[in-house]
């Protein structure tokens, strides 16, 4: 990819990490997620298809666990736990985008585990 794409791609993906914290900023349970689940998801899907694109394979693989979680409660399934991977989610997107890839295997396997009836 070009220097220019890989540019306007990150300042992409880093604008829908930031929509996104400023989604979670009105949440504080998961009943507040399935309100906003529907924006959230929008920036999700978006950072699911261009975050690998980009080289940021990891942060494409925790859009796309999270892309599946919202879809199914966007379906009407509440989901138990969904506020803390979100938040969880967002900060290892936040810090990963500006390459600190500290938490990665260990927030894959938190989101796996804990949602695994669904993913």
């Amino acid at each position: 990819m070009s220097e220019e794409f890989l540019r306007i791609a990150k300042e992409e993906v880093s604008q829908d990490i930031a929509e996104i914290g400023n989604l979670l900023n009105h949440c504080s349970n998961d009943a507040d997620i399935t309100k906003h689940a529907s924006d959230i998801e929008k920036h999700i899907h978006k950072i699911k298809g261009l975050a690998p694109m980009m080289g940021q394979e990891q942060i494409g693989n925790i859009a796309t666990l999270l892309d599946k979680l919202l879809k199914v409660v966007l379906s009407g399934k509440t989901i138990p736990g969904t506020h803390h991977t979100l938040t969880q989610s967002y900060g290892f997107m936040k810090s990963a985008i500006d390459g600190n890839l500290t938490n990665y295997d260990i927030l894959y396997l938190e989101i796996t585990q804990s949602h695994k009836d669904l993913l």
